[in-house]
């Protein structure tokens, strides 16, 4: 067992005994004041019982000695009494029906039959009053003998016999329920002292035995990696560690051990590296030369781009120089020759100039230098245009230039126009160089995870795989593409790629050898709310 589940075990164990002895606590402290709301009604309910019987006798003994006395008046001491007699039962009521509302069903029908009781006490009440305000009409009325005869009648009868006795019950209930409820408190109180000390003393049990079995979990493993890390820094790299069980301390050991090992293994490896020094010599100075054979063959490719460039400009600053030449000599020559020696060298100006334009885009792309006239522009549209302009292109060669079906229309990409234009058309310049005649070149823009593509794909000569990683370079044309066509500079790819990369996309190509080429460009699509 993982000593984080020990940990969480105790833990769990304590926040139990901590929560049941919170628990005990609230429930004691519950029944207590349940009990002493109880107490506090049945003592207040025995005194009202008790007032009750010493004012029902003094209201009759006041009523006897009226009519015995003869007086006309009832006296104020009477008429008092009974108030206080009414206010008793109105007491008594309001108690018996608050006590009834917090007993539970098994002391119910009691409480129902002291409410009862009451009722009946009530009424036995109102009759012995109605009994003797009877005597005093008959003796108001002038008939003073038989309202005489009917007291002795009354007395003799026990006139408030019943109502004592109904009296004398409840004193006597309430007088039980309240030494009943009070002996209950009493036992509660006994057994939540009784439950209290055997929750503590469980508690304190099962601390010490879960610090027991913590620290005996600790003890051994702790002094074993202690041992381990002395032998260690002793220099004893082949000591290992016990392992037994599967918890933390286990893992440490795990990983002990295994650092232990890869200290041995770099040990050895160092020793073996002081014994192969040699060797390892050997190897970095072949790796040097390796290095510099590199370097040599960078420098010559440099020195080869350099050349071709200068090959490449030679030519129509050749001609620009022969053409200027040629207008010079002689004299009186006639305004058509000089017109055709000045649209020569126009004409080669414009190709030198786009040569060194494309030079240096393809230079500042690489320095991260490039300047576009970026702004919304309709793709869709645009490469639409561009496939038209290439069909003059194709015409000559019978090869036809088609957008695909299901292209997307009206897809919006943030870009230079003009250097879009000029991608897409080195794309089917090159589709239509190097395809056969009659061909078919297919051109399908679309949308894919948010970003718009633009696919070229020709039915041409293709290209070798161990070519195809180096279309891209500059001045780098295969053997396919020199055989086909022998014009070219080796730029156009190589621009094309640039002009992809400013407008922060990617471009890819695949070929097959006698099945034709795919190019793929994909731009980021122009953002929902700027097309809005």
């Amino acid at each position: 067992m993982r000593y984080r589940t020990k940990l969480l075990i105790a833990a769990g164990l304590l926040l139990a005994m901590s929560l049941s002895a919170a628990a005990l606590a609230y429930w004691g402290v519950a029944q207590s004041h349940r009990f002493l709301i109880r107490s506090r009604i049945s003592h207040e309910q025995l005194e009202r019982q008790l007032q009750l019987s010493r004012h029902s006798q003094q209201l009759f003994k006041a009523w006897t000695d009226t009519l015995l006395t003869g007086m006309t008046d009832r006296p104020l001491g009477a008429a008092y009494l009974n108030k206080v007699i009414e206010s008793d039962l109105s007491a008594l009521q309001d108690l018996s029906e608050k006590e009834l509302t917090i007993v539970g069903d098994d002391e119910r029908r009691a409480e129902e039959a002291e409410i009862d009781r009451l009722v009946a006490i009530r009424q036995e009440y109102q009759h012995t009053l109605d009994q003797l305000a009877e005597v005093e009409q008959l003796r108001s009325r002038g008939r003073p003998d038989i309202a005489w005869q009917k007291l002795i009648e009354l007395l003799r009868g026990g006139i408030d016999q019943e109502l004592n006795e109904l009296i004398e019950v409840a004193v006597a209930d309430e007088t039980a329920e309240v030494l009943r409820i009070d002996a209950n408190a009493a036992q509660l109180l006994k057994r939540l002292e009784r439950i209290s000390q055997i929750h503590a003393g469980l508690a304190i049990l099962t601390t010490l035995a879960l610090m027991f079995l913590l620290l005996r979990g600790l003890r051994a493993p702790l002094a074993e990696l202690l041992r381990g890390t002395a032998k260690l820094a002793e220099g004893d790299l082949s000591h290992r560690i016990a392992i037994s069980g599967r918890d933390e301390f286990a893992e440490l050991g795990r990983s002990f051990n295994s650092m232990a090992a890869d200290l041995q293994g770099h040990q050895k490896a160092l020793q073996d590296a002081h014994a192969n020094l040699e060797t390892v010599v050997e190897e970095r100075t072949e790796e040097l030369r390796q290095a510099n054979e590199s370097l040599r063959k960078i420098d010559e490719t440099r020195r080869g781009f350099f050349a071709d460039i200068s090959h490449e400009l030679r030519t129509p600053l050749t001609i620009i120089r022969g053409e200027g030449e040629i207008s010079l000599r002689g004299k009186n020559k006639r305004v058509a020759e000089y017109k055709h020696s000045i649209e020569r060298v126009v004409e080669q100006a414009k190709h030198l100039s786009v040569l060194v334009n494309d030079l240096l885009f393809i230079a500042r792309q690489g320095a991260s230098a490039v300047r576009l006239n970026l702004r919304p522009t309709d793709l869709s549209d645009l490469v639409e245009r561009v496939v038209g302009d290439a069909k003059v292109i194709a015409y000559d060669k019978s090869i036809g230039i088609a957008l695909a079906k299901g292209s997307a229309s009206h897809q919006m990409v943030q870009g230079d126009p003009a250097r879009l234009r000029q991608l897409f058309l080195v794309l089917l310049d090159n589709a239509v160089r190097y395809s056969k005649s009659k061909g078919a070149i297919e051109v399908k823009v679309g949308k894919s995870n948010g970003d718009m593509t633009v696919r070229v794909s020709d039915q041409g000569v293709g290209i070798a795989p161990e070519e195809l990683d180096g279309v891209f370079d500059r001045f780098r044309r295969g053997g396919k593409a020199v055989e086909m066509n022998a014009e070219g500079l080796g730029l156009g790819l190589p621009l094309a790629k640039a002009i992809v990369e400013a407008h922060k996309g990617r471009i890819e190509m695949k070929s097959r050898i006698g099945k034709g080429t795919t190019v793929t460009v994909t731009l980021p699509a122009e953002a929902e709310g700027k097309q809005a």
